[in-house]
């Protein structure tokens, strides 16, 4: 209880400070809004529409915890990727790793770290109303954007199984009717560039017809240096992709929209610069000069804020993402029938140097991954003129997902490992609600689904071969329901409470990991990872919708918790069934248009992610046994109790607060934003490694611009990390590879330094 009331305290006290800087920003910025002519009151926060319950509504009136980021948001703030989103929304965190595969994004705390083809992620993304079936595929730049939702918490209910922790939807802009064109140019540090463009309008003379293509490009230069060839590491050499929209209106009743979309990527990502590093550092703890990493980086910088590595090895990553969807809307008195067919494939290529170091170990360790994606979801939405409203659909998933993987030692041994992994899922759901006339909304939902999935897989290394043992099974099926309910009570036009119950669905999992024996097959399937939670949240809107406060209180419960651990035997990483995992914690989202031209925005997140029952987590590196670190019976391997710790990359306490201040000056329309994110220190391994904590920090942006209205023209300067705070993305041991030294290295994000831009755009 203790720890918890230093916690809170902690907490109140940054959101004082926090609430101080809004003040100090409305008193900076008041003398240069614009007067309001019409009276005190007449100007109003803009209103939300979210989709979040398959359904056109108010953001208001949602019983779900949302953070909506707006177009203009999307601009200001300068998203340009799914990491930066977690500057704004505070219940969203992002852990990169050494491929897009193996990066994560987390909401309260909850994510899934792993390096296999056969375990999907605990945050669901959506794009258009299309499921992806992996985080990675939405990994890329983010570009021509309308608005983002971030549902946090489980959503089984209406988006599946791969959402046990939130929802992430993208949702790009639709073609007009009236003739649109929108391009803009960037150049900023790093030697970023960017060049994106827009068009839309009509492509019929009757209007029935609406089209709108988008193409961006973007380059920029890495920020890590390679002591072994002078080269600089961990940028994007290229990234461009194109979506094309077409909207048509076959009859007052049906209408159609296309989507086709190409992107590619490809990046020298991800080299990890050196963090810690003792002498005694030996590869796989061979004695001698030859293998010890430290003297090999000899001149390396060494420290939390290093952005130094010496590798011999080539590390890319480079990825391709396409897809086609049909969305098909007919509309009836009694509501509207919806089928959205989707068809996507993604591929990546990438390398990566693991043993850190320019001593010839490790030459070769990535290869191939491919997935193709087939849905279908049918839905009837009820009109919502009456007290009842429903939602009902039909939703079917084909995934295959293939895996070259190749590894050399000292360039003679070589480890070649294929798997090509299939998941079928099919599913009925529906969400029904009531409204009395005292303003009560009850509401229900569930969610029936079957899956199956199967493999095929060939490890020479370990002689390991499906072929080889018949009897061994290698397809698995499972059925699940998850169930939802809430209760709503709106109070005026204005505020509404909620309390909700909802729960998640993980499916069934394959440990694909080039780990892979006979052993960790006859283990499989990993259950399924399920949760159930509980929030109490209220909505309001505050003097004359000029202040909008969102709070909600949520307690999750993880069972069955799918993990990741490394296997100091192996020297390999496997996926388990660990435990449980306990999240709760309080959320604010608030805005304050405090004059016409200035908008505040405030969100945070306090949080607590607690281990209450987790097996099999290795020791890390250096740990004794007086710090609980004992040896498994009849194996080398050693394992700990981490009951109690905290999950990777869950900050207790995170603080979102921008002011927005929009006005003119001479014949220009202008702008200013100024934001400030903070949290609290992170750890970045599950084995609680004291070595991995990211200390507490706090990052300033700041953008400002000119618009001349009847040109369309614009100029707009940024500032990022304007006070140069350091800080990194994740932080890895590599432990036995390291021959159990307590080395560490990490990410570091161009992020960490100050960084400046220049954009100029044009929009007609």
């Amino acid at each position: 209880m203790r720890v918890h009331v230093r916690k809170f305290i902690g907490f109140a006290a940054r959101l004082n400070l926090t609430l101080l800087f809004i003040l100090g920003l409305a008193a900076f910025s008041s003398p240069l809004a614009a007067q309001d002519a019409a009276g005190e009151g007449s100007f109003v926060l803009e209103e939300v529409i979210v989709t979040a319950q398959k359904r056109e509504e108010n953001l208001q009136d949602v019983p779900v915890a949302i953070t909506a980021i707006t177009a203009d948001m999307i601009d200001r703030a300068r998203i340009v990727s799914i990491e930066d989103i977690a500057n704004i929304s505070t219940s969203v965190n992002w852990q990169r790793g050494l491929t897009s595969s193996n990066s994560t994004v987390s909401i309260r705390g909850v994510g899934t770290i792993n390096f296999g083809t056969g375990v999907e992620s605990s945050v669901g993304i959506v794009q258009d109303g299309v499921v992806l079936s992996k985080q990675n595929e939405a990994f890329g730049d983010l570009f021509n954007l309308d608005r983002i939702e971030v549902l946090r918490g489980p959503q089984g209910t209406l988006f599946g199984k791969n959402a046990s922790a939130g929802v992430i939807h993208l949702i790009t802009r639709a073609p007009t009717e009236e003739f649109e064109s929108k391009g803009d140019l960037f150049y900023g540090s790093f030697n970023e560039i960017v060049a994106r463009g827009t068009v839309s309008g009509a492509l019929s003379d009757s209007g029935k017809v609406l089209g709108r293509v988008t193409a961006y490009y973007r380059s920029v230069n890495g920020n890590v240096n390679n002591l072994f060839d002078g080269s600089k590491l961990n940028g994007i050499d290229s990234s461009y992709g194109i979506r094309g929209k077409l909207a048509f209106e076959a009859s007052d009743k049906l209408n159609f929209l296309f989507i086709a979309d190409y992107s590619s990527l490809n990046s020298d990502c991800c080299a990890e610069p050196y963090r810690t590093l003792p002498p005694n550092t030996n590869i796989f703890g061979i004695p001698g000069g030859d293998f010890n990493v430290y003297d090999a980086a000899a001149g390396a910088e060494i420290s939390p804020s290093s952005l130094d590595t010496s590798i011999d090895a080539p590390a890319f990553g480079n990825y391709k993402s396409s897809g086609v969807s049909m969305q098909v809307n007919y509309d009836m008195e009694s509501g509207r029938f919806i089928s959205i067919t989707s068809l996507r494939q993604w591929e990546e290529e990438n390398n990566n140097d693991i043993d850190w170091s320019p001593i010839s170990v490790f030459q070769i360790n990535g290869g191939h991954k491919e997935q193709d994606t087939f849905t279908q979801e049918f839905r009837f939405e009820s009109a919502s003129d009456g007290p009842w409203e429903y939602v009902a659909g039909l939703f079917y998933y084909d995934n295959k997902a293939v895996n070259d993987f190749n590894r050399t030692f000292f360039e003679v041994l070589k480890h070649d490992f294929d798997t090509t992994n299939n998941t079928l899922n099919y599913a009925g759901f529906g969400d029904l609600r009531y409204t009395f006339d005292t303003g009560t909304t009850v509401a229900v939902g569930a969610r029936w689904q079957h899956e199956k999935i199967d493999y095929k897989a060939n490890a020479q290394r370990t002689g390991f071969n499906t072929e080889d043992f018949p009897d061994l099974a290698t397809s698995f099926s499972d059925s699940a329901t998850t169930f939802k309910t809430s209760l709503q009570q709106a109070f005026g036009e204005s505020s509404m409470a909620y309390v909700s119950f909802s729960q998640g669905y993980k499916g069934q999992a394959l440990d694909l990991g080039s780990g892979l024996n006979l052993a960790a097959a006859e283990r499989f399937p990993i259950a399924p990872e399920t949760v159930d939670s509980w929030e109490i949240g209220m909505k309001s809107e505050f003097l004359d919708h000029r202040l909008r406060f969102n709070i909600v209180g949520f307690y999750s419960d993880f069972k069955n918790f799918q993990t990741q651990a490394f296997d100091s035997e192996a020297l390999a990483f496997r996926i388990l069934n660990a435990g449980d995992v306990r999240s709760k914690g309080i959320e604010i989202e608030s805005q304050l248009a405090a004059t016409e031209s200035l908008v505040l925005t405030l969100n945070a997140t306090l949080q607590d992610i607690e281990i209450i029952n987790m097996v099999d987590v290795g020791c890390y590196a250096g740990q004794t046994e007086e710090q609980g670190c004992f040896p498994v019976p009849n194996s080398r391997r050693k394992t700990q109790s981490v009951v109690g710790g905290t999950l990777p990359n869950a900050p207790d306490t995170k603080i979102y607060v921008a002011g927005d201040w929009t006005g003119t000056a001479g014949a220009y329309d202008s702008f200013v934003n100024l934001n400030y994110t903070w949290q609290s220190k992170v750890l970045y391994e599950l084995n609680q490694n004291p070595l991995a904590y990211q200390d507490s920090f706090g990052i300033t942006n700041l953008s400002f611009g000119l618009r001349k209205p009847d040109s369309g023209l614009e100029l707009t300067l940024y500032v990022n990390n304007m006070l140069d705070q350091s800080y990194v993305s994740s932080i890895r041991a590599p432990g036995g590879l390291w021959g159990g030294s307590t080395g560490t290295v990490h990410q570091i994000p161009r992020g960490s330094e100050r960084t400046f831009g220049i954009r100029v755009g044009f929009s007609r």
